[in-house]
């Protein structure tokens, strides 16, 4: 979590915390669910919960008014993003990096006098931050507070981290106007960008713009002439008039990473726009070779598991979902690796969860350093972005992981057709019939009396037992499914504990 780069544990919890309110149905807001959710001893969950009351009120007073019992807060007026931002925008470490980032003559004494902080407090706080730095194979000075490294690192980190903080909030830097970046960005009036594209190119222009105010070039973008043979993607974005003394040269690599993002990795899904830009003809065909083996390995290992459609149309389309992932990592990491993957994560570390990840891994860590240097480099970011694209077309679940679930209902009462329903749903779960006992990692019943009535000492010890209303309607059939994932995970967890091993 980025949080974690940026913010106090208090303040993490505190985040955390909301995150995990806004998810809950109102019957179960309550301080002992949430507690159990974030694994808080019911007095630390009651003290965070205080902290976070006293942010929600300076963010919105009007809340305050109403009454502090957590069943009346209207937690629907507060958005996780805006609370991020509030969080952010109060957190030093945030504020050394915006000001290194866009203050035009940065020093870190400067900085550190004007905030009342000393450098060796400074320092001590922003070692989570030097960590993510180090990620994306930069370093930040001592004296200035300023970004060293690899243009394109520098920059894709600070997209990175000022669109997730701001989202479309506000606008975050004081060194460019706003509506002379719009007026850049609409320039190229494409009917395929959505409103959310035009929002993440501002910020991508803008970022561009202070750092040719800083006279920060990009020194070369050879990784994007050869993933695109020279070809410069769509139009230019910004032209002589923007930038009259920045040598061609740079102009030229400036438009070339402008366009990586507006022509390829922010091209929208072909589900919302059927008729988007289809860069199929500009990619080096080395990088579909590459592809090609990728879907290769997959089959082998998967066999029948490995599932999708055979039309040509549907191929493409992972295909091409495949080379955005690959071909954005090998132009940004051409001269630097970044390892990103787990700040793009909850807290639940999924790599340990499924050997999709793990398959990932290793297939574009053993590919050529040569070949595909930035690719190779970056193979732990790209099995983190992959691995969400591939679960959706692999069926990986071991029988040991499944969650075996055993179901007890009413003799002739539908709800059983819709409990079953529901949970088939599912890949991870398995239903046992009702003469297993040994092999039962949850049951779910409509009767009190079971287990008890068949002899509880016949079920595994840890076996959970849900009670199920059988006037049950189709919200609570919905966490009851969000609450299976949940200990699904959790044996995934423990069987990685015990057998230490990847799933």
């Amino acid at each position: 979590m980025l949080e974690t780069v940026f913010l106090g544990k208090q303040d993490v919890e505190k985040y955390r915390m909301l995150t995990v309110i806004k998810t809950l149905p109102e019957s179960q807001l309550n301080l002992s669910t949430i507690g159990n959710r974030l694994d808080f001893t019911y007095q630390k969950t009651y003290n965070i919960f205080q902290a976070l009351l006293d942010d929600i009120f300076d963010i919105n007073p009007q809340l305050r008014k109403k009454s502090s019992k957590i069943e009346s807060i209207e937690f629907d007026q507060i958005s996780v993003d805006e609370y991020r931002l509030f969080l952010f925008k109060n957190s030093i470490v945030f504020q050394a990096f915006d000001y290194g980032f866009t203050n035009s003559n940065p020093t870190f004494e400067n900085f550190s006098n004007s905030h009342f902080t000393s450098k060796s407090t400074l320092n001590r706080r922003m070692s989570n931050f030097r960590k993510l730095l180090k990620n994306f194979g930069l370093k930040i000075s001592n004296t200035t507070l300023e970004l060293k490294g690899d243009e394109k690192n520098i920059r894709y980190l600070a997209y990175y981290v000022y669109w997730y903080t701001f989202h479309g909030l506000e606008w975050p830097f004081k060194l460019v106007q706003e509506d002379t970046v719009r007026s850049i960005v609409s320039r190229d009036d494409n009917p395929t960008y959505s409103p959310v594209t035009a929002l993440q190119l501002e910020i991508i222009v803008a970022i561009s713009r202070i750092r040719l105010i800083k006279h920060r070039y990009l020194d070369n973008m050879v990784g994007f002439d050869e993933a695109f043979e020279n070809n410069k993607l769509g139009k230019e974005i910004i032209t002589r008039e923007d930038y009259s003394i920045v040598p061609m040269d740079k102009l030229d690599s400036e438009n070339k990473y402008l366009n990586l993002f507006k022509d390829f990795i922010f091209l929208p899904s072909p589900y919302t726009y059927e008729n988007r830009i289809d860069l199929t003809d500009e990619i080096n065909p080395k990088f579909y070779d590459l592809t090609n083996k990728f879907f290769d390995e997959l089959r082998d290992k998967y066999g029948a598991n490995f599932r999708i459609a055979s039309d040509s149309g549907s191929v493409k389309s992972l295909a091409y979902s495949i080379l955005r992932v690959i071909v954005k990592y090998y132009v940004i990491a051409h001269e630097a690796p970044i390892r990103m993957g787990q700040y793009t994560r909850s807290p639940q570390d999924f790599k340990t969860l499924t050997s999709i990840y793990q398959n990932i891994y290793d297939f574009y860590s053993n590919i050529s350093l040569e070949e595909f240097g930035g690719i190779k480099t970056s193979s732990e970011s790209i099995a983190h972005d992959l691995y969400k694209i591939m679960i959706n077309h692999i069926m990986a679940v071991r029988e040991s992981d499944m969650l075996h679930i055993k179901v007890l209902v009413d003799s002739g009462n539908p709800v059983a057709g819709l409990i079953y329903h529901n949970l088939s749903a599912l890949e991870f779960i398995k239903v046992v019939p009702n003469t297993e006992y040994e092999n039962v990692d949850i049951l779910i019943t409509t009767l009190d009396v079971f287990p008890d009535y068949e002899g509880r000492e016949k079920y595994p010890d840890d076996m959970i037992v849900i009670p199920w209303n059988s006037t049950a309607v189709r919200s609570e059939y919905i966490y009851l499914l969000v609450r299976l994932y949940r200990i699904y995970t959790e044996k995934l967890q423990k069987n990685f504990d015990e057998n230490g091993k990847l799933h």
